[in-house]
Protein backbone atom coordinates (compact mmCIF):
# COMPACT_ATOMS: atom_id res chain seq x y z
CA UNK A 1 0.00 0.00 0.00
CA UNK A 2 1.43 3.35 -1.33
CA UNK A 3 -0.21 6.92 -1.40
CA UNK A 4 -0.52 10.60 -0.79
CA UNK A 5 -3.08 12.52 0.64
CA UNK A 6 -3.67 15.69 2.38
CA UNK A 7 -3.53 15.98 5.70
CA UNK A 8 -6.70 17.88 5.69
CA UNK A 9 -8.75 15.03 3.92
CA UNK A 10 -7.42 12.33 6.43
CA UNK A 11 -8.18 14.32 9.70
CA UNK A 12 -11.91 14.84 8.99
CA UNK A 13 -12.62 10.86 8.55
CA UNK A 14 -10.72 10.10 11.76
CA UNK A 15 -12.11 12.43 13.96
CA UNK A 16 -15.06 10.85 12.84
CA UNK A 17 -13.91 7.30 13.24
CA UNK A 18 -12.90 8.04 16.79
CA UNK A 19 -16.51 7.50 18.37
CA UNK A 20 -16.61 3.94 17.46
CA UNK A 21 -13.34 3.18 18.49
CA UNK A 22 -12.95 1.08 21.58
CA UNK A 23 -11.21 2.82 24.16
CA UNK A 24 -11.44 -0.07 26.47
CA UNK A 25 -11.11 -2.96 24.07
CA UNK A 26 -11.02 -6.34 24.78
CA UNK A 27 -9.59 -7.40 21.52
CA UNK A 28 -5.88 -5.16 20.53
CA UNK A 29 -7.37 -4.75 17.14
CA UNK A 30 -10.36 -2.86 18.04
CA UNK A 31 -8.43 -0.11 18.77
CA UNK A 32 -7.13 -0.12 15.13
CA UNK A 33 -8.79 1.12 12.09
CA UNK A 34 -9.13 -0.72 8.55
CA UNK A 35 -7.13 1.22 5.85
CA UNK A 36 -7.97 0.39 2.71
CA UNK A 37 -6.41 1.62 -0.46
CA UNK A 38 -8.17 1.04 -4.07
CA UNK A 39 -7.67 2.55 -7.20
CA UNK A 40 -8.99 5.83 -6.50
CA UNK A 41 -9.72 6.31 -2.80
CA UNK A 42 -8.95 5.31 0.70
CA UNK A 43 -11.22 3.81 2.99
CA UNK A 44 -11.36 4.29 6.88
CA UNK A 45 -13.33 1.43 8.81
CA UNK A 46 -13.77 1.51 12.44
CA UNK A 47 -15.67 -0.93 14.86
CA UNK A 48 -17.07 -2.52 18.22
CA UNK A 49 -18.58 -5.36 16.91
CA UNK A 50 -21.84 -3.61 17.36
CA UNK A 51 -21.36 -0.60 15.13
CA UNK A 52 -19.23 -0.40 12.16
CA UNK A 53 -18.49 3.06 10.68
CA UNK A 54 -16.68 3.42 7.34
CA UNK A 55 -15.36 6.80 5.73
CA UNK A 56 -13.86 7.37 2.54
CA UNK A 57 -11.41 9.46 1.04
CA UNK A 58 -10.81 10.21 -2.68
CA UNK A 59 -7.42 10.77 -3.98
CA UNK A 60 -5.91 11.80 -7.14
CA UNK A 61 -3.97 8.62 -7.11
CA UNK A 62 -2.83 5.72 -5.59
CA UNK A 63 0.77 3.94 -5.96
CA UNK A 64 0.15 0.95 -4.69
CA UNK A 65 -3.52 -0.84 -3.73
CA UNK A 66 -3.52 -2.68 -0.24
CA UNK A 67 -4.88 -2.96 3.33
CA UNK A 68 -3.99 -2.56 6.83
CA UNK A 69 -5.52 -2.23 10.48
CA UNK A 70 -2.98 0.96 12.49
CA UNK A 71 -3.78 2.66 15.92
CA UNK A 72 -6.65 5.01 14.93
CA UNK A 73 -5.28 6.93 18.12
CA UNK A 74 -1.70 7.59 17.46
CA UNK A 75 -2.55 8.04 13.50
CA UNK A 76 -5.19 10.93 14.59
CA UNK A 77 -3.17 12.23 17.05
CA UNK A 78 -0.39 12.59 13.90
CA UNK A 79 -2.24 14.31 11.62
CA UNK A 80 -3.50 16.89 14.41
CA UNK A 81 0.01 17.34 15.50
CA UNK A 82 1.32 17.69 11.71
CA UNK A 83 0.87 21.43 10.02
CA UNK A 84 -2.50 22.31 8.25
CA UNK A 85 -1.57 22.45 4.86
CA UNK A 86 1.09 19.13 5.22
CA UNK A 87 0.82 16.42 2.17
CA UNK A 88 1.25 12.54 4.33
CA UNK A 89 2.95 10.33 2.16
CA UNK A 90 1.69 6.68 3.23
CA UNK A 91 3.57 3.54 2.88
CA UNK A 92 3.69 -0.03 4.24
CA UNK A 93 6.69 -1.25 4.60
CA UNK A 94 6.87 -4.28 6.16
CA UNK A 95 4.94 -4.47 9.81
CA UNK A 96 5.01 -0.77 9.60
CA UNK A 97 2.77 2.07 8.70
CA UNK A 98 5.49 4.88 7.28
CA UNK A 99 3.88 8.12 7.54
CA UNK A 100 6.13 10.74 6.16
CA UNK A 101 5.37 14.43 5.64
CA UNK A 102 8.19 17.65 5.29
CA UNK A 103 11.14 16.45 8.03
CA UNK A 104 8.71 14.06 9.62
CA UNK A 105 8.54 10.46 9.59
CA UNK A 106 6.62 8.63 11.76
CA UNK A 107 6.29 4.31 12.09
CA UNK A 108 3.48 2.61 13.55
CA UNK A 109 2.97 -0.95 14.08
CA UNK A 110 0.46 -2.67 12.15
CA UNK A 111 -1.89 -5.74 12.77
CA UNK A 112 -3.04 -7.83 9.67
CA UNK A 113 -5.88 -6.47 7.93
CA UNK A 114 -7.63 -9.80 7.57
CA UNK A 115 -7.61 -10.03 11.48
CA UNK A 116 -10.31 -7.21 11.19
CA UNK A 117 -13.52 -7.99 12.13
CA UNK A 118 -16.68 -7.45 9.65
CA UNK A 119 -20.08 -6.83 10.97
CA UNK A 120 -22.23 -9.22 9.24
CA UNK A 121 -25.18 -7.27 8.35
CA UNK A 122 -26.65 -9.84 6.18
CA UNK A 123 -29.81 -8.31 3.70
CA UNK A 124 -31.64 -5.30 4.51
CA UNK A 125 -35.49 -6.09 3.18
CA UNK A 126 -36.85 -2.52 4.17
CA UNK A 127 -34.88 0.20 2.24
CA UNK A 128 -35.89 4.45 1.66
CA UNK A 129 -34.38 7.97 1.77
CA UNK A 130 -35.05 10.64 3.56
CA UNK A 131 -32.48 14.07 4.61
CA UNK A 132 -29.84 14.07 7.10
CA UNK A 133 -31.80 16.81 8.73
CA UNK A 134 -35.05 14.98 9.16
CA UNK A 135 -33.45 11.75 10.57
CA UNK A 136 -31.19 14.01 12.94
CA UNK A 137 -34.30 15.64 13.89
CA UNK A 138 -36.29 12.78 15.19
CA UNK A 139 -33.17 11.67 16.85
CA UNK A 140 -32.60 14.46 18.52
CA UNK A 141 -36.24 15.05 19.47
CA UNK A 142 -36.11 11.87 21.62
CA UNK A 143 -32.86 10.69 22.67
CA UNK A 144 -32.98 11.92 25.93
CA UNK A 145 -35.78 9.87 27.09
CA UNK A 146 -33.53 6.28 26.27
CA UNK A 147 -32.87 3.95 29.30
CA UNK A 148 -29.18 3.90 30.82
CA UNK A 149 -28.24 0.34 31.67
CA UNK A 150 -31.71 -0.57 31.99
CA UNK A 151 -32.07 -4.16 33.28
CA UNK A 152 -34.67 -4.00 30.45
CA UNK A 153 -32.23 -3.52 27.66
CA UNK A 154 -35.16 -2.84 25.04
CA UNK A 155 -34.96 1.05 26.97
CA UNK A 156 -31.62 1.23 26.15
CA UNK A 157 -31.74 2.71 22.80
CA UNK A 158 -35.01 4.09 20.55
CA UNK A 159 -37.57 2.49 18.40
CA UNK A 160 -38.40 3.37 14.30
CA UNK A 161 -41.69 2.51 13.74
CA UNK A 162 -42.02 2.88 9.79
CA UNK A 163 -45.96 2.57 8.97
CA UNK A 164 -48.00 4.22 6.50
CA UNK A 165 -46.02 7.29 5.34
CA UNK A 166 -44.53 8.20 8.40
CA UNK A 167 -41.21 7.38 10.36
CA UNK A 168 -41.80 7.46 14.25
CA UNK A 169 -39.01 7.72 16.79
CA UNK A 170 -39.92 6.65 20.29
CA UNK A 171 -37.84 6.33 23.13
CA UNK A 172 -38.72 5.89 27.35
CA UNK A 173 -36.92 5.16 30.52
CA UNK A 174 -39.96 3.88 32.28
CA UNK A 175 -39.68 7.28 33.92
CA UNK A 176 -40.98 9.40 30.51
CA UNK A 177 -41.69 9.16 27.32
CA UNK A 178 -40.66 11.19 23.76
CA UNK A 179 -42.26 10.52 20.67
CA UNK A 180 -41.66 12.46 17.28
CA UNK A 181 -42.22 11.78 13.68
CA UNK A 182 -42.30 12.98 10.31
CA UNK A 183 -43.98 12.28 7.24
CA UNK A 184 -41.85 10.33 4.02
CA UNK A 185 -43.68 9.11 1.17
CA UNK A 186 -41.65 7.06 -0.22
CA UNK A 187 -42.42 4.57 2.82
CA UNK A 188 -46.07 4.57 1.79
CA UNK A 189 -45.81 0.73 1.51
CA UNK A 190 -43.27 -0.12 4.23
CA UNK A 191 -43.75 -1.52 7.16
CA UNK A 192 -41.16 -1.98 9.85
CA UNK A 193 -40.55 -1.69 13.43
CA UNK A 194 -36.76 -1.79 14.85
CA UNK A 195 -34.97 -0.93 18.57
CA UNK A 196 -31.40 0.91 17.93
CA UNK A 197 -28.67 0.85 20.42
CA UNK A 198 -27.90 4.25 22.68
CA UNK A 199 -24.57 3.77 21.83
CA UNK A 200 -25.93 3.84 18.20
CA UNK A 201 -28.29 6.45 18.34
CA UNK A 202 -25.75 9.17 20.41
CA UNK A 203 -22.94 8.54 17.09
CA UNK A 204 -25.52 9.44 14.86
CA UNK A 205 -26.33 12.47 16.11
CA UNK A 206 -22.83 13.23 16.42
CA UNK A 207 -22.48 12.27 12.77
CA UNK A 208 -25.62 13.50 10.80
CA UNK A 209 -26.13 17.73 9.91
CA UNK A 210 -28.85 19.12 11.27
CA UNK A 211 -28.73 21.84 8.61
CA UNK A 212 -28.06 19.55 5.37
CA UNK A 213 -31.04 18.83 3.12
CA UNK A 214 -28.98 15.80 1.40
CA UNK A 215 -30.96 12.71 0.82
CA UNK A 216 -29.14 9.87 2.55
CA UNK A 217 -30.29 5.79 2.36
CA UNK A 218 -31.71 4.28 5.33
CA UNK A 219 -31.53 0.50 5.37
CA UNK A 220 -33.15 -2.02 7.58
CA UNK A 221 -32.35 -5.56 7.93
CA UNK A 222 -33.75 -8.20 10.39
CA UNK A 223 -30.66 -7.94 12.88
CA UNK A 224 -29.23 -4.53 11.44
CA UNK A 225 -29.47 -0.85 10.77
CA UNK A 226 -27.52 1.18 7.95
CA UNK A 227 -27.24 4.80 7.09
CA UNK A 228 -25.39 5.63 3.93
CA UNK A 229 -24.35 9.07 2.46
CA UNK A 230 -21.68 10.37 0.64
CA UNK A 231 -19.31 10.85 3.33
CA UNK A 232 -19.78 7.67 5.56
CA UNK A 233 -21.68 4.29 5.82
CA UNK A 234 -22.86 3.65 9.63
CA UNK A 235 -24.18 0.17 10.09
CA UNK A 236 -25.43 -1.41 13.68
CA UNK A 237 -26.47 -4.00 15.16
CA UNK A 238 -30.32 -4.32 16.65
CA UNK A 239 -31.72 -4.68 19.97
CA UNK A 240 -33.71 -8.20 19.59
CA UNK A 241 -35.93 -7.74 21.74
CA UNK A 242 -39.42 -6.62 22.06
CA UNK A 243 -40.47 -2.70 22.62
CA UNK A 244 -43.86 -1.87 24.92
CA UNK A 245 -46.87 -0.47 23.32
CA UNK A 246 -45.89 3.19 23.37
CA UNK A 247 -49.45 3.99 22.25
CA UNK A 248 -50.69 3.06 25.77
CA UNK A 249 -48.83 5.00 27.46
CA UNK A 250 -49.45 8.26 26.12
CA UNK A 251 -52.40 9.95 27.84
CA UNK A 252 -54.90 11.04 25.00
CA UNK A 253 -57.00 13.16 27.63
CA UNK A 254 -56.60 15.54 30.39
CA UNK A 255 -59.43 17.01 32.90
CA UNK A 256 -56.75 20.00 33.39
CA UNK A 257 -55.02 21.68 30.46
CA UNK A 258 -52.05 24.81 30.18
CA UNK A 259 -50.57 26.67 27.59
CA UNK A 260 -47.44 28.72 28.85
CA UNK A 261 -44.45 30.29 27.34
CA UNK A 262 -41.61 27.48 26.60
CA UNK A 263 -38.92 30.16 27.53
CA UNK A 264 -40.27 31.71 30.67
CA UNK A 265 -41.43 28.06 32.08
CA UNK A 266 -37.92 26.39 31.11
CA UNK A 267 -36.27 29.53 32.93
CA UNK A 268 -38.32 29.05 35.79
CA UNK A 269 -37.32 25.51 35.47
CA UNK A 270 -33.66 26.23 35.76
CA UNK A 271 -33.71 28.78 38.25
CA UNK A 272 -35.85 26.70 40.69
CA UNK A 273 -34.22 23.54 39.88
CA UNK A 274 -30.67 25.34 41.50
CA UNK A 275 -32.13 24.69 45.45
CA UNK A 276 -33.92 21.60 44.26
CA UNK A 277 -32.60 18.41 45.99
CA UNK A 278 -29.29 17.17 44.63
CA UNK A 279 -29.82 13.85 43.94
CA UNK A 280 -33.63 13.67 43.59
CA UNK A 281 -34.46 16.86 41.65
CA UNK A 282 -37.64 16.87 42.77
CA UNK A 283 -40.27 19.97 42.35
CA UNK A 284 -43.48 20.92 43.38
CA UNK A 285 -45.67 22.75 40.56
CA UNK A 286 -48.92 24.39 42.18
CA UNK A 287 -51.28 25.13 39.32
CA UNK A 288 -54.63 27.42 39.61
CA UNK A 289 -55.95 30.21 37.45
CA UNK A 290 -53.93 32.56 35.53
CA UNK A 291 -50.33 31.34 36.94
CA UNK A 292 -48.11 28.58 37.59
CA UNK A 293 -46.23 28.57 40.79
CA UNK A 294 -42.52 26.27 40.72
CA UNK A 295 -41.93 25.21 44.20
CA UNK A 296 -38.25 23.26 45.38
CA UNK A 297 -36.53 22.73 48.24
CA UNK A 298 -33.40 20.91 49.78
CA UNK A 299 -32.50 18.63 52.82
CA UNK A 300 -30.59 22.36 53.88
CA UNK A 301 -33.54 23.97 54.40
CA UNK A 302 -33.27 26.06 51.53
CA UNK A 303 -35.83 27.02 49.45
CA UNK A 304 -36.59 28.10 45.73
CA UNK A 305 -40.03 29.82 44.23
CA UNK A 306 -40.77 31.14 40.93
CA UNK A 307 -44.12 32.29 39.38
CA UNK A 308 -45.07 33.07 35.71
CA UNK A 309 -48.16 33.15 34.15
CA UNK A 310 -49.90 30.96 32.24
CA UNK A 311 -53.42 29.88 30.65
CA UNK A 312 -55.42 27.15 32.87
CA UNK A 313 -58.46 25.12 32.38
CA UNK A 314 -59.17 22.64 35.27
CA UNK A 315 -58.92 22.49 39.28
CA UNK A 316 -56.28 23.92 41.17
CA UNK A 317 -53.53 21.19 41.22
CA UNK A 318 -49.96 20.30 43.00
CA UNK A 319 -48.18 17.98 41.29
CA UNK A 320 -43.96 17.19 41.96
CA UNK A 321 -41.77 16.29 39.12
CA UNK A 322 -37.83 15.79 38.33
CA UNK A 323 -37.16 18.59 37.12
CA UNK A 324 -34.54 17.78 35.09
CA UNK A 325 -37.04 15.77 33.17
CA UNK A 326 -39.07 18.89 32.39
CA UNK A 327 -36.04 20.51 31.38
CA UNK A 328 -35.32 17.77 28.70
CA UNK A 329 -38.58 18.20 27.49
CA UNK A 330 -38.70 21.99 27.57
CA UNK A 331 -35.37 21.90 25.75
CA UNK A 332 -36.60 20.06 23.28
CA UNK A 333 -39.67 21.88 22.28
CA UNK A 334 -39.23 24.86 19.59
CA UNK A 335 -42.47 26.04 19.46
CA UNK A 336 -43.01 29.34 21.35
CA UNK A 337 -45.63 27.91 23.35
CA UNK A 338 -46.16 24.65 24.78
CA UNK A 339 -49.24 22.71 26.22
CA UNK A 340 -49.82 20.38 29.23
CA UNK A 341 -52.48 18.29 29.71
CA UNK A 342 -53.11 16.40 33.03
CA UNK A 343 -55.63 14.40 34.76
CA UNK A 344 -54.38 14.45 38.20
CA UNK A 345 -51.26 14.24 40.78
CA UNK A 346 -50.25 10.43 40.08
CA UNK A 347 -51.18 10.31 36.55
CA UNK A 348 -48.49 11.46 34.17
CA UNK A 349 -48.49 14.38 32.22
CA UNK A 350 -48.85 14.47 28.49
CA UNK A 351 -46.29 17.95 27.01
CA UNK A 352 -46.89 19.09 22.98
CA UNK A 353 -46.23 21.95 21.12
CA UNK A 354 -48.71 24.28 21.02
CA UNK A 355 -48.13 25.14 17.72
CA UNK A 356 -47.55 21.30 15.59
CA UNK A 357 -48.01 18.12 16.37
CA UNK A 358 -45.25 15.96 15.29
CA UNK A 359 -43.93 15.34 18.68
CA UNK A 360 -45.21 14.90 22.25
CA UNK A 361 -44.11 13.98 25.43
CA UNK A 362 -45.00 12.34 28.88
CA UNK A 363 -43.64 12.82 32.13
CA UNK A 364 -44.67 10.54 34.92
CA UNK A 365 -45.26 12.38 38.80
CA UNK A 366 -43.02 11.72 41.72
CA UNK A 367 -43.73 11.75 45.33
CA UNK A 368 -42.11 14.71 47.25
Amino acid sequence: MKLTVQRAALVKPLQMLSGVVEKRQTLPILSNILLTANESSLSLTATDLEIELIGVISLDTVVQTGSTTVSARKLLDICRALPEDSILKIALEGEQLVIRSGSSRFALITLPAHDFPNVDNGPFATQFEMSQAKLRKLINKTHFAMGQQDVRHYLNGSLFDINQGIVRCIATDGHRLAFSSVSEDNTKNMQAKVILPRKSILELIRLLDPNSDEVISLCIGESHFRVVTPYFTFTSKLINAQYPDYDKLIPRTGENTATASREALKQALVRASILSNEKFRGIRLHLDAGQLRIVANNPEQEEAEETIALEYEGNGLEIGFNAAYLLDVVSSIGSENIRWSFNDPNSGVLIEPSDVSDSLYVVMPMLL
